[in-house]
């Protein structure tokens, strides 16, 4: 049992994180797959990384244990310059969290080779980093994202509302609060956290399976407490076959993924198409206005919710060709037949 200990400026001090952290979500997701923890909610997203899995990503997990997380796994949003920051957080954290490892269990060649600072090894960390991040992480980043999101406007109005008692009290149903100490069922190796007025930092992550708790070690960084997103909540939605390059340079990143939503998964509401680009409901219908305006889609108003469509020009658009178009089109009618 790890029990956290507040001071009032501790409670002062302690935030809601209002975005996902995409180093912590690479480094859970790992974690689920090397210590091959069962998750109903990921189903969908083990079979699509199957299918994008390359066979050296499993040297990752030779970084893993069962209560560790190797947080020098630092990744960028645009996945470029990952493999550089991937190796100054192994310069940084990397030798102490190996060291540790190492007294848990046997290294593999490649951990004591990266313990050892050997450069290739650093170089090859790095890369493996970048290709999982690619295939992993950054095609649900939209939607990972905005159940973060959620979660952070749940919390800010619970805050507001009835106190940080509430949200420590509420925050995960194995956690204990009794003001001033929080208390969390975690490794044996930890057992006493003063948190000497650092504050604390509460993130949700959609691929955390238990609680976590992160940068505790420096005394001058404000340690984190990483707890999984509400389980009642979808996860993460299926990641269709994304728009033609073409197409995205044609139209912008937004609009050519809100044509191709629509197409797969249409006709859908302003608050349903923003979820699914995981974008502000707001900017949803700013995209979706300029697709009509161009044609390519048509919007109808029931009462206050408005409904988008793709039109044919679009499935021509996005099709390729008229050809591909129409034999979407004629499948659809023979669908609203039947």
């Amino acid at each position: 049992m790890l029990r956290i200990h507040f001071t009032d400026r501790d409670l002062a001090l302690t935030r809601i994180a209002p975005a996902a952290d995409m180093s912590f979500e690479l480094s859970l997701s790992l974690h689920l797959l090397a210590t091959r923890r069962p998750e109903s909610r990921l189903g969908q997203w083990r079979e699509q990384l199957g299918r994008r899995w390359k066979p050296r990503s499993a040297m990752l997990f030779d970084l893993f244990a069962a209560s560790d997380l190797p947080e020098f796994l630092t990744v960028r949003p645009d996945g470029r310059d990952t493999a550089e920051a991937t190796a100054d957080g192994l310069d940084r954290a990397g030798g102490d969290y190996l060291r540790g490892l190492g007294r848990l269990r046997r290294l593999t060649p490649f951990a004591r080779d990266l313990a050892s600072g050997d450069r290739r090894s650093r170089v090859l960390l790095g890369d493996l980093t970048a290709e999982y991040q690619s295939a992993a992480i950054t095609p649900y980043w939209g939607q990972i994202d905005s159940l973060v999101a959620a979660e952070h406007r749940y919390r800010t109005r619970q805050l507001a509302t009835r106190g940080l008692d509430e949200v420590l009290a509420t925050l995960h149903p194995a956690a204990r609060w009794q003001r001033p100490v929080l208390s969390l069922p975690m490794s044996p190796c930890l057992t006493e956290l003063p948190l000497a007025g650092r504050g604390l930092l509460l993130q949700p992550a959609v691929f955390a399976k238990s609680l976590v708790i992160a940068g505790f070690e420096h005394p001058e960084e404000q340690p984190v407490l990483i707890y999984p997103t509400p389980a009642g909540r979808p996860l993460l939605m299926d990641d269709q076959a994304g728009p033609p390059p073409a197409l995205t340079t044609l139209l912008g990143r937004t609009r050519a993924a809100a044509l191709t939503t629509l197409a797969a998964g249409g006709p859908l509401s302003t608050s349903d198409l923003a979820t699914a680009l995981g974008i502000a409901p707001a900017t949803a219908s700013q995209h979706a206005s300029i697709l009509a305006d161009a044609g390519l889609t048509t919007k109808q108003r029931q009462g206050g919710t408005v409904t988008h469509h793709i039109t044919l020009l679009g499935e021509v658009l996005l099709k390729g060709s008229v050809e591909a178009a129409a034999e979407s089109a004629a499948r659809l009618l023979v669908g609203e037949k039947d």
